[in-house]
């Protein structure tokens, strides 16, 4: 049998629960395949289809593709969307342009085209969000309906592979018996997005500050959070609270700022001055601030044992400023009450700058990357949140995300490459040396980004980092997969080419100040650590997310049981 995989950050349920109980998909479970929303991506305009050309439309990580490669400990992040992704505010240069392109049904048949949802749910929900009368919405009910549909899944069987079982463990005790049988995938639950657990009274909520917020709003928003955060914190022991939560997401939470996400600039043909997906959604309320004081209160009792149990924080989507106060807290936390809390960053990519302020410092646009082998843009690590994660015991999930990784260089080649290959004659040798071209640029983006992340910790503190790096595709989470390796029954291939290029010597890069820079081979061996790449690749893939589980996944780590058991 093919080596395990785990995944730390992958949405195995985002489509399947998208689509739960529409008469179109009665027979559809979890491990079902997903197609494209083909009629609602063929009623798009040339324009807008060109726009979501690379975002993944089809299921990339269904259970049947798990079974298929393999990945048997798939660690899944929950995400009730935010309303923002449906609302869409155009931004200037673009506004005009964007409500043109968008007119009649364009808006709907965009919705379902990129999440994958029926049609006449999307269209539920823009109605929702239009309303006149400014209504607000609660998160945390769909939260709720998310976690639920994912354990009544594990009721149902696999049509392709009836023999495998599907459970949805709340410790590592259960992790570790069920991965025994070699015929079980093993879920768990995280979130993604503080928004999950609060009730925003408005629509327009999301779009002030916290400072501007009217009494009301700050006293619905604050009793919600802390109401639904200490409820799934303490009911049934805290069985079904998230191991952890991405604190921040793509818009304005009102707990922490943001960091920018949406690019600067897409391929639309339309020339250089093309609108990007920045232009298309807001994501400026909230944009690279710090913590809010609500946000303060909420870290504080996702953290505390004493109250429930604990639920670990996920750093990716933090502004810098975010970044900056949350690792100061867990320094505190770790040097003045002995209490060690890892920090997750699950699904991850690096910049190269080697402080959080030298990144805060660079505006995030199209000419940041421009010429680039690495994007370095604020939304990746630097250095600095590096060797923070490696001082708590953290932990790194890799992104596979070609919207994320790359820098405007790479991406160039990238699309050089991709036009030869619509030209080659299939089968040809041609179209054959091409395609390894591709494939070897995906890997030396991959293996440059986890090689950058080892020197960074050797060479700041003398150590072997090889155990806080993982897999985190955010697979099935609407990105732009890795075009080469799309879904994840692709990751055993993944795998293999993986070994065959550190094997083969060929080139890899760091970077110094947001330039990259290649790595010597003497270097590049000497930070193996005496490990072959199948030995890196096995801890990378599997054995590094068992470790985090099994020493921070337990009752013994996330409670304090003789303090619940002495107050009661």
């Amino acid at each position: 049998m093919s080596p395990i995989i785990s995944d730390l950050h992958v949405h195995s349920g985002f489509k399947a629960f998208g689509a739960a109980g529409h008469p179109d998909y009665e027979d559809f479970t979890i491990w079902d395949f997903f197609p494209p929303q083909e009629a609602a991506i063929r009623q798009l305009n040339l324009i807008l289809r060109a726009a979501i050309k690379e975002t993944a439309k089809a299921s990339q990580a269904n259970l049947d593709a798990c079974v298929k490669a393999n990945l048997r400990m798939p660690i899944f992040s929950i995400y009730p969307i935010e309303r923002q992704m449906f609302e869409l505010d155009p931004q200037e240069p673009f506004r005009r342009l964007f409500k043109l392109l968008l007119q009649g049904r364009q808006h709907s048949f965009l919705g379902s085209a990129i999440t994958g949802y029926p049609l006449d749910r999307v269209e539920a929900i823009l109605k929702q969000v239009a309303n006149v009368h400014d209504e607000g919405y609660d998160y945390f009910a769909a939260y709720r309906e998310e976690v639920a549909y994912l354990f009544e899944q594990t009721r149902t069987r696999s049509k392709i592979f009836p023999d495998y079982r599907f459970r949805m463990a709340t410790d590592y005790t259960q992790v570790q018996e069920w991965l025994t049988n070699e015929k079980t995938i093993v879920g768990l639950v995280t979130v993604e997005g503080g928004h999950s657990f609060g009730h925003y009274l408005k629509r327009s909520t999301n779009k002030k500050e916290w400072e501007d917020l009217d009494t009301l709003e700050q006293k619905v928003l604050r009793s919600s959070m802390l109401r639904n955060i200490s409820t799934v914190k303490a009911e049934a022991g805290g069985q079904r609270a998230p191991f952890f939560v991405t604190f921040c997401h793509h818009f304005n939470n009102l707990l922490a700022g943001h960091a920018r996400s949406f690019s600067d600039k897409s391929s639309l043909g339309l020339g250089i001055q093309s609108p990007g997906s920045r232009h298309l959604f807001n994501q400026e309320p909230g944009l690279n601030r710090g913590f809010t004081p609500l946000g303060r209160e909420v870290l504080e009792l996702f953290l505390n044992r004493y109250q429930g149990r604990r639920v670990l924080i996920d750093t990716k989507h933090m502004s810098v400023a975010t970044r900056q106060e949350f690792y100061r807290i867990i320094r505190r936390k770790r040097q003045e009450e002995n209490d060690p809390i890892p920090i997750i960053h699950s699904h991850a990519a690096i910049n190269g700058w080697q402080t959080l302020e030298q990144a805060r410092d660079k505006e995030d646009t199209a000419a940041l990357d421009q010429g680039h082998f690495f994007s370095r843009w604020q939304i990746n690590l630097t250095d600095e949140d590096i060797l923070e994660m490696y001082d708590s015991d953290g932990i790194i999930g890799v992104v596979l995300h070609e919207g994320r990784m790359p820098g405007e260089g790479l991406q160039r080649e990238v699309r050089q490459i991709r036009k030869k290959l619509q030209k080659a004659r299939q089968g040809s040798t041609l179209q054959q040396v091409l395609e390894r071209q591709l494939n070897d640029l995906y890997l030396k983006l991959i293996w440059s980004t986890i090689f950058h992340i080892i020197k960074v910790v050797h060479d700041g503190r003398a150590a072997n980092g090889w155990k806080m790096i993982a897999l985190g595709s955010d697979y099935d989470g609407v990105v732009e997969p890795i075009n080469s390796f799309p879904e994840v029954d692709s990751f055993q291939a993944l795998r293999t080419e993986l070994i065959t290029y550190l094997q083969n010597g060929k080139e890899l890069y760091y970077a110094y100040n947001g330039e990259a820079h290649p790595l010597p081979a003497a270097e590049v061996r000497a930070l193996q650590f005496g490990q072959t790449p199948e030995e890196l690749l096995n801890g990378i893939l599997f054995g590094n997310n068992n470790r985090f589980l099994r020493k921070y996944f337990t009752a013994e780590y996330l409670t304090v049981k003789s303090v619940v058991s002495a107050t009661g």
